[in-house]
């Protein structure tokens, strides 16, 4: 038999509950540092004292086997066991639940109470420490005014003020107040009673006095639970004959502030002489500087009186030997029992004491006033009168005690008066006989046993007990005196009237430490059979804690310069709180810091202090800090703990498990989290701070703590903004600590780096084209028109991550970039605008794009329309704008081209906002606008209301001429013409200096075409000039367009190019990727950039036949204006299937400079295989059509045939008086013959069109539908090229000058022209300047071809051939030169319009002498030209063959090893 078990420990876990408030709710902690118990924290909030609350938690069982629950009590003698804990079931299955209640029943006001349980198994395999904690509150109760006064008042009348008691707590209180209504001035109607929670009430306060004086009392409110309440009361009695000075709050405070200075002893008549002598200054209210004097609680006020303790804060002015008379058993009623008592003055002047009460009264004094000098004593006697048998009778009787002075107040200077002095006298007695029996008293006392707050030695404790009669008749109480003097009760003797209760003030002063406890006897009216017992418990408690680790403290090693922490426990094994400190020598301070280094320690608890330790060297160290406990209040006993303390330096170093982190293709703009390992191979722990020098990447928490010989995981969040690889360094600091009180140690140290390859989704506009109603634009036209450039730009623009959300909603339509796509203009009716736009993928990763339409996210259409700045001209219509396909997805390098279409159905201009977004990319608010025109309505179509020329340098003597565009977008040619006043007022505010100058100001645009308008810009300051120039149109609206250009100063500021010649930043070669566009340019934009007048510039442009299976043919269309300076060849050609041929594209700079800008140049596309289809179906027809005419079938009867043949007849007469122009409209229409239809078939055509036989409907059946021809398509070719002249472009571009040939020199005057008598000195200013000018660009011209004219002349020197005997100047050459000439004369383009260019040649003189500078400078430009040209033709036989395949243009050269000689 085989045997298998498992044996397993049980883990408990404790659980909230979750039905506790926010601040209530349990604290579960972590497990704490140094191995100990994981600690559960029990926060119970203010408790009333007698009051219980409640927390309940629950108990897991996670393990799998069942288990018992033991909760054990940490032992602890110092606190009263105030937690109990209620456990319902302690056998606990696995995966069960058990409910654990915790109660707090406090029993001391204002103690906090700490107690320790633990919690654990049977098996001990899991202990949790569960710590209770729970403050005990008092009442709160309060006057709303701690003074009342009554004011002046006659003899006999009474006054009455209302006192609110406020009780601002959650329990019951009990106050009573210490007055006999019956026997003082002052009375309450409601003496004693009891607060509801959080109530208040109002109490009757009178006053009604019958003795001429000034009264004034502090009264004492005792409150169970709570210290007593004082509340000050004022008031003057005025008589027909004495009338003393009206007693107010003031004279209050100016005999306290008397008192304080140790005056009070003075009586106001000789403090008022002492100022006349100077021996006391006064202010100017007559109150001396106020001293601060000890502040004593309410509680020490109320007993130390010198009479219920010896205590007292100051001699008493006049004191009383006795304050409690008990006059006993009175058995006789008619005798009268008198008992003296003794006052003393201890002041230094007279005073006069006058008692309450008559002898009506009970108990009364005689006599009832009487004078006592200075440092005297007078006796009186108490008269105890009894009116009825078995009564108990009790009164407080008051006596008021003055300065003698007071009586006359008016003969002082000043108004000082000070308040009386009252002394109450407490009296008790019965008339019970031995031989009756006293009532059977019926009362409830709070508690028969009173817990004092445990106090240090020297310090005092108090608490309070309540009395209730609950009986029908009165109860006297008397409580037995301590002998010892360490408990005192106030008041211990008197009467509580049936119904009523007494508030007893209870204090306890010890002399020893220890336990400290008493019986008092409470004897129950006069009987020993009725007496009870009150237990009294305190403590006096001296200073003693226990520390951790049997008073050691160890650390781990540490790295030097840095700390390293330690929990170190103090237990406080008293009752009372503490007041702890650590010392230490000056030397092991620089070594060891503690936190708290002081504070106080509540009983019993157990507080955990951090030490940190920070090395100096490497070596161990030997410490020893004191710690110096001390009582919070008391004599301060003191009691010292000595602490060794021991640690270890030592060195550390961080490392990463990788120098270097990868992380590739991350989002720019998005965030990716990535993992560094981080290695402490060390024997310390380090505290560490991570820095980066960048804010693309980003660490979750910068200070960290990595023990000794661990590994740590760091994660770092990588968050490019832009496209790019980055390489980010992180280093690390090591700190003192891991807080942020931490301070660094030594230098940054590197870690490693982070090299970020960040991507963004880079969707961008690659190309567009046009069909329909827009076919008549080129690629740059459209392309300003869709704002592509815009659309790129912000394309490239990565978001942030808090935008890159992909949900539309209303809130994010406004703050998307927008950007205007215009469709162009067409008049209604006109075919769709079909646009193809081609986008493509040029990031490294893949992405899905789309296009949001109002309808597709049901948002409102006029919200739509609020989202265009623009003016709302009509409402916009889904079904108007289409895009196919709406959303896609594009890989990495992909293209996809977009059908945008616009329908001209609508006249108006429709504006539709339409939402393009790329996920994790850019998201741009589209505004489509799309113009309809009117028929029959001239209209011209502006793109944008604004146009700016390309930046001029100021100075120059010839300005480039600018062009600006107009396209006629209705459907009927139109008249313009500009408006030219504001250029005038431009030039008479830029003093008289033509600024702006339209060339063409007016003109005729045919319908679908675009005409060009000069310009020309000649600033005349370095800065932004602006005009708006008004555009009419006959019989159209007229438009405003702001004309503004830049004018610079300084060279090569907007030198580069592509800044010059493109206003858009686009492609400067981008290449047509449109599908269903069969011939395509291997470019469809060329910049010839800037050039010099003269010279000529070269590039070929590959045309390709991307058909299978159709011939392809092309034509360039160059206009006759653009021959002069455009050359094409070869003009046209027919390419096979999959073929291609090398077109070159010739620039000639001539005549003044021009700025050419997107020059389109229109290339005819006919596809041959598709027309010569079209050729044989045609002559099918045509065939067909001649037969028809002729045959016929006869199905009619002769008569028919007669009337037929009369009918027809007749038709023919008519026919022959129909004119040319009849209206053919049962005939279909043809679409426009081009001129490769023969001659003769458009004849033939026209002829079958006005022949009425094919009219009728069987020759039109039987002939069917004549296709329509191929339609040649449009392909257009950008050109931009800037001419400066020779003296501007070597200014400009002095290092570019040598890479271009002049073809043309520009014609100077001969030297035989200038008059030989003509000195400079004679030449004007101007014609001087223009010498200068002249012979500085000769000059310049001779010193750069110096060096290499010295070199050639040195050469041809040594050549064995003549070859260049041509360049000597003899008849012959010059013949041969001019033939020459005349040869290539006719190959030249020449214009009108440029009459400042001319051949060198012919421009010279007949008869030159043989060394004629200007002559030899001819044939050397001819002979260049054909170096030249025999050099262009080469390399352009070169590529032509290499582009038809012959060879590898690209390979890399043979090596040819030759076979070495022996």
């Amino acid at each position: 038999m085989r045997l298998c078990g498992t044996g397993k420990f049980a883990h408990l876990v404790v659980l909230p509950t979750g039905v506790e408030s926010a601040a209530e709710r349990l604290v579960n902690s972590s497990q704490r540092e140094g191995g100990r118990d994981e600690e559960i924290v029990v926060q119970f909030q203010d408790v009333a004292v007698g009051k219980t609350a409640e927390k309940k938690f629950k108990i897991k069982n996670t393990s799998a086997v069942k288990t018992e629950i033991q909760l054990v009590r940490q032992n602890s003698s110092v606190t009263p066991e105030v937690f109990t804990f209620v456990l319902n079931n302690k056998n606990l299955q696995p995966d069960d639940l058990v409910t654990l209640s915790v109660k707090f029943t406090p029993m001391i006001i204002n103690e906090v109470c700490i107690e320790y349980f633990h919690l654990h198994d049977r098996s001990g395999g899991s202990k949790t420490t569960i710590k209770c904690v729970g403050t005990c509150k008092g009442l709160c109760v309060s006057f709303a005014s701690d003074t009342i006064q009554f004011g002046q008042l006659s003899c006999g009348k009474t006054s009455t003020k209302s006192l609110e008691i406020i009780n601002s707590s959650d329990c019951e209180a009990h106050y009573q107040f210490a007055l006999d209504s019956s026997e003082s001035v002052f009375k309450i109607d409601q003496r004693c009673g009891t607060l509801q929670p959080r109530s208040s009430k109002k109490l009757i306060c009178s006053f009604q006095a019958t003795q001429p004086i000034n009264y004034y009392k502090k009264l004492a409110c005792v409150i169970h639970n709570q210290e007593p309440l004082f509340v000050t009361l004022l008031g003057t009695c005025h008589s027909d004959a004495v009338k003393p000075a009206i007693l107010e709050a003031r004279h209050v405070d100016w005999y306290n502030s008397l008192t304080y200075r140790g005056l009070s002893w003075y009586s106001p008549e000789q403090i008022d002489a002492m100022e006349k002598e100077g021996n006391v200054c006064l202010d100017g209210d007559g109150i001396p500087t106020r001293q601060e004097d000890h502040q004593h609680t309410a509680m020490e006020e109320y007993f130390h009186d010198g009479y219920y303790s010896h205590l007292a804060f100051a001699v008493p002015h006049v004191s009383m030997n006795v304050r409690d008379i008990d006059f006993g058993r009175r058995i006789q009623l008619d005798s009268i029992m008198q008992k003296s008592i003794t006052l003393t003055n201890h002041t230094k002047d007279k005073i006069t004491c006058v008692w309450m009460g008559d002898t009506s009264h009970v108990f009364h004094v005689t006599p009832n006033s009487c004078d006592i000098p200075p440092l005297k004593s007078t006796s009186f006697r108490v008269t105890f009168k009894p009116t009825a048998p078995d009564q108990f009778y009790g009164a407080e009787l008051e006596c008021y005690a003055f300065y003698k002075c007071l009586t006359e107040y008016w003969q002082l200077e000043r108004e000082y008066i000070s308040p009386p002095w009252c002394l109450p006298l407490g009296t008790t007695g019965h008339t019970f006989s031995q031989q009756s029996e006293t009532f059977l008293p019926k009362l409830e006392l709070s508690s028969q046993k009173l817990q004092f707050p445990a106090v240090s030695l020297g310090e005092s404790s108090f608490t309070s007990l309540l009395l209730r009669n609950t009986g029908a008749t009165p109860i006297q109480y008397d409580f037995s005196n301590d002998n010892s003097g360490v408990f005192l009760m106030k008041p211990y003797r008197g009467i509580v009237e049936e119904g009523q209760q007494q508030v007893f003030l209870l204090h306890m002063s010890p002399t020893k430490a220890g336990r400290c406890e008493k019986v008092l006897q409470l004897r129950l009216n006069d009987d020993n059979r009725n007496t009870q017992k009150v237990v009294l418990v305190g403590y006096a408690e001296e200073a003693a804690v226990k520390l951790d680790n049997d008073g050691f403290l160890f650390f781990r090693p540490t790295c030097l310069n840095t700390f390293s922490t330690q929990q170190y426990g103090v237990r406080n094994t008293c009752r009372v709180p503490l007041r702890f400190e650590w010392m230490m020598s000056s030397d092991d301070a620089k070594l060891l810091t503690v936190s708290p280094q002081s504070g106080t320690i509540a009983p019993n608890e157990h507080q955990m202090h951090k030490w940190s330790f920070k090395p100096k060297e490497e070596s161990r160290t030997l410490m020893k800090p004191v710690l110096v406990v001390t009582t919070t209040r008391g004599r301060l006993l003191s009691k010292s703990y000595l602490v060794p303390a021991e640690g270890k330096g030592t060195l550390g170093s961080l490392r990463a498990a990788e120098s270097s982190v990868d992380c590739h293709n991350i989002l720019a703009g998005c965030m990716e989290t990535k993992n560094i390992d981080v290695f402490n191979d060390s024997d310390c722990d380090l505290h560490y701070e991570l820095h980066v020098d960048s804010d693309k990447v980003l660490l979750q928490k910068c200070r960290k703590i990595l023990r000794a010989r661990t590994i740590q995981t760091i994660e770092a969040t990588v968050q490019p903004t832009t496209c790019g690889t980055f390489t980010v360094a992180i280093s690390y600091q090591l700190l003192s600590s891991a807080d942020d009180t931490a301070v660094y140690i030594g230098e940054k140290r590197h870690l490693c780096y982070v090299v970020v390859s960040a991507v963004f989704p880079t969707l961008v506009a690659t190309d567009v084209s046009c069909h329909g109603s827009a076919s008549g634009r080129n690629k740059m036209q459209l392309w300003n028109l869709l704002n592509l450039s815009r659309f790129n730009s912000l394309m490239m623009k990565p978001l942030p991550l808090s935008s890159t959300s992909q949900k539309t909603t209303e809130s994010m339509m406004a703050s998307r970039p927008q950007v205007d796509m215009s469709f162009g203009a067409a008049p209604v009716g006109s075919e769709d605008c079909i646009i193809n736009l081609t986008i493509a993928n040029t990031g490294t990763i893949s992405t899905n794009w789309s296009f949001v339409f109002p309808s597709d996210v049901q948002l409102e259409v006029p919200y739509w329309t609020s989202s265009y700045e623009g003016e709302q001209i009509s409402t916009p219509d889904d079904s108007l704008f289409s895009v196919q396909p709406k959303q896609g997805h594009l890989e990495a390098g992909c293209s996809e081209t977009l059908t945008l279409k616009y329908s001209h159905k609508i006249a108006g201009t429709s504006r539709l906002p339409v939402l393009f977004t790329v996920r994790q990319g850019q998201q741009l608010m589209l505004n489509f606008v799309g113009v309809s025109v009117k028929q029959n309505f001239p209209y011209i179509h502006f793109a944008q209301t604004s146009h700016t020329f390309s930046p001029v340098p100021i100075g120059e003597m010839v300005y480039a001429i600018h062009s600006y565009e107009l396209f006629n977008g209705g459907g009927v040619p139109l008249k313009f013409w500009l408006d030219v006043r504001g250029l005038k007022q431009l030039c008479e505010d830029n003093f008289d200096c033509n600024i702006f100058e339209c060339l063409t100001p007016s003109g005729h645009i045919p319908s679908g075409s675009t005409v060009s308008i000069e310009w020309l810009f000649t600033p005349f300051e370095a800065k932004t000039y602006s005009v708006g120039v008004p555009i009419h149109v006959e019989g159209g609206e007229t438009t405003v367009i702001t004309f503004s250009g830049t004018g610079y100063d300084g060279v090569g500021e907007f030198s580069a190019d592509e800044e010059v010649m493109s206003p858009v930043e686009c492609r400067q070669n981008f290449a047509s990727s449109y599908n269903e566009q069969v011939l395509k340019f291997s470019k469809e934009r060329i910049i010839f950039g800037d050039l010099p007048l003269f010279c000529e510039k070269q590039q070929i442009v590959f045309v390709t036949n991307t058909s299978e299976n159709c011939c392809m043919s092309f034509k360039w269309l160059v206009s006759a204006e653009h021959s002069q300076f455009l050359t094409i060849t070869p003009a046209k050609g027919l390419l096979d299937p999959g073929a291609s041929q090398i077109c070159k594209v010739v620039f000639t700079a001539r005549g003044v400079p021009v700025l050419v800008n997107n020059l389109d140049v229109a290339c005819e596309v006919m596809d041959e295989t598709e027309r010569s289809l079209y050729d044989k179906r045609l002559d099918r027809w045509l065939a067909k059509a001649r037969r028809l005419k002729n045959e016929f079938t006869i199905t009619d009867s002769l008569d028919n045939v007669s009337k037929a043949f009369r009918r027809s007849k007749c038709c023919q007469q008519r026919n022959d008086k129909v004119p040319m122009d009849v209206d053919f409209s049962p005939y279909k229409i043809l679409p426009p013959i081009t001129s490769s239809t023969p001659l003769s078939t458009v004849k033939e055509l026209a002829r079958i069109a006005q022949d009425e036989t094919f009219a009728s409907p069987r020759v039109q059946q039987a002939l069917g539908t004549l296709s329509r021809p191929p339609v040649p398509s449009v392909l257009h070719l950008s050109i931009c090229a800037r001419v400066h002249t020779i003296d501007t472009f070597r200014k400009r571009f002095p290092d570019r000058i040598k890479k271009f040939f002049l073809k043309e020199l520009p014609c100077f005057p001969c030297a035989d022209s200038i008059t030989p008598d003509r000195s400079l000195a004679g030449l004007e200013h101007t014609d001087e300047q223009v010498l200068v000018d002249v012979l500085a660009n000769i000059l310049c011209n001779l010193l750069e071809e110096e060096e290499s004219v010295g070199e050639s002349l040195a050469q041809l020197a040594l050549e064995p051939t003549p070859y260049f005997i041509q360049l000597a100047p003899a008849t012959r050459q010059q013949e041969s030169a001019a033939a020459a000439a005349a040869t290539r004369q006719p190959e030249t383009h020449t214009s009108t319009t440029f009459p400042d260019t001319a051949k060198a040649q012919d421009l010279m003189p007949e008869e030159v002498t043989d060394h004629d500078p200007q002559k030899e400078a001819d044939e050397g430009c001819d002979d260049m030209t054909v170096v030249n040209q025999l050099l262009e033709s080469t390399l352009f036989n070169i590529i032509s063959e290499a582009f038809q395949g012959e060879f590898n243009i690209t390979a890399p050269p043979k090596l040819l090893i030759t076979k070495p000689t022996l």
